[in-house]
């Protein structure tokens, strides 16, 4: 005869009606629940003392200063990196422009940034004005304070798909970090890098770092587009304008002497490029010419070209000898300033005004042309005739300013004969004024 178990009946009318299994789950996890609030620790005071023989532990951060994983906590990894890097970054003049500390005592800035600091001339808390470059944008800064060159990466540690960040000085948002990575390793001899990187609108120079918040390129937004000039090249153009502040708008080698005997020619150097857009209008020289005498000077080499280049004087008409095929050209030009820009580009002070201006014309200008007040100081005749920065005076006494006719005026004998009547355009009207009587007057 089969005996039956005591529950055994209740435990098949479970199964039969499939609640065995739920229930035998259910007891087995309330009994783990019960079992861990049975073990769990004891709380700790953290402010209570460690007992005796055991140290006392030392909280760890969830994660370290600056760890190397650019997709965890994103924004707060790269504004840590920009902080870093944030010492690349100088203030400049009284105009406290941005540049980028590039080698010992010296650092890198642009064209519009020399610009600012001549416009606000005074004693500079940071940075002299050593030379400007037209053609590359780049202007050079020697810094009060010999501070030591910065960190710069090594070779190997540049690849292609390589973080990198731009970090820049905003003047309303501050300190301002674009990521993005190198695209392709630059090869030997190479100037730029090739980087994607979103650039903020805002940015004039930005120094480019890595990880480790060394500087790999110095960063410019240029007309033509933003340039990224690699640390090694950025070194050299500081070694360059350092040495020989006035820049050539055109580039000369060498003359090889198979090509003199050929030619049948004394002397002569080769024009390897041309500026056009440092001059006023552009000169008939195109590269290949092989350029025989500068201002009446006969050019040998090089140096005898770089010598008679930066004894002309700025706006002047200068005389070129050209050999072109088998004709011998005389050509004529304006002289461009001393930063590779027309002359009348260069912000100077206009004596009779007291005023610092800038020759606005050229196609790219709107309205009529004539001379762009950049900074109007106090108690000067600008100031008191209601001139205001951003008028343009277009003409004086009824007769329309014109380049380079117009460079006279900035005379100091011809400012001090009169007090001229002057047109100004201010937005889309013309207005006239006349500054005031000077006391010596």
């Amino acid at each position: 005869m089969a005996v039956q178990l005591p529950g055994t009946s209740y435990l098949r009318t479970l199964h039969d009606r499939g609640l065995l299994l739920p229930i035998v789950v259910s007891l087995v996890v309330l009994g783990i629940l019960v079992q861990g609030f049975l073990q769990r620790s004891p709380q700790v005071d953290p402010e209570a003392p460690a007992p005796s023989g055991l140290p006392a532990p030392t909280p760890t951060p969830f994660r370290p200063d600056l760890e190397k994983v650019p997709l965890t906590y994103l924004s707060d990894y790269w504004l840590q990196l920009g902080e870093r890097a944030h010492d690349l970054l100088v203030s400049l003049g009284e105009a406290q422009v941005t540049g980028v500390r590039v080698s010992q005592g010296y650092a890198l800035s642009s064209v519009e940034a020399a610009d600012a600091v001549r416009v606000a001339p005074g004693e500079a808390p940071e940075g002299e004005l050593v030379a400007v470059d037209g053609r590359s944008g780049f202007a050079l800064f020697r810094l009060a304070a010999d501070i030591g060159a910065p960190p710069r990466p090594t070779a190997d540690a540049l690849h292609a798909g390589a973080w990198l960040a731009a970090v820049s000085m905003d003047p309303e948002r501050g300190l301002q970090v674009a990521p993005g990575h190198l695209v392709s390793t630059p090869p030997p001899g190479v100037q730029r890098l090739d980087v994607a990187i979103p650039f903020p609108h805002s940015f004039d120079v930005a120094a480019v770092v890595d990880l480790d918040s060394r500087l790999v390129g110095v960063a410019l937004r240029h007309p033509e587009g933003v340039r990224v000039l690699s640390v090694e090249a950025a070194g050299e153009m500081v070694d360059r304008l350092a040495s020989s502040p006035a820049c050539r708008a055109v580039d000369v080698a060498p003359l090889p002497e198979a090509v003199r005997d050929a030619l049948r020619l004394k002397a002569g150097v080769v024009v390897e490029t041309v500026a056009v857009e440092a001059f006023a209008t552009p000169p008939d020289l195109l590269p290949g010419d092989i350029l025989l005498q500068l201002a009446g000077e006969q050019l040998a080499s090089p140096e005898d070209f770089a010598e008679a280049w930066d004894s002309q004087e700025p706006g002047g008409r200068v005389r070129f000898l050209v050999s072109r095929g088998s004709r011998r050209l005389v050509r004529r030009a304006e002289m461009p300033g001393r930063d590779c820009r027309p002359d009348g580009k260069t912000p100077r002070e206009w004596p009779l005004l007291g005023a610092i201006v800038q020759w606005a014309g050229g196609p790219a200008e709107r309205g009529r042309p004539g001379f762009r007040v950049l900074h109007v100081p106090a108690q000067s005749r600008a100031s008191g005739a209601g001139l205001e920065t951003g008028d343009v005076v277009v003409a004086v006494d009824g007769q329309p300013v014109a380049w380079p006719e117009a460079r006279r005026l900035l005379d100091p004998k011809w400012s001090s004969r009169r007090v001229p009547v002057l047109s100004v355009r201010r937005g889309e009207a013309v207005r006239l004024t006349t500054p005031p009587q000077s006391q010596e007057e």
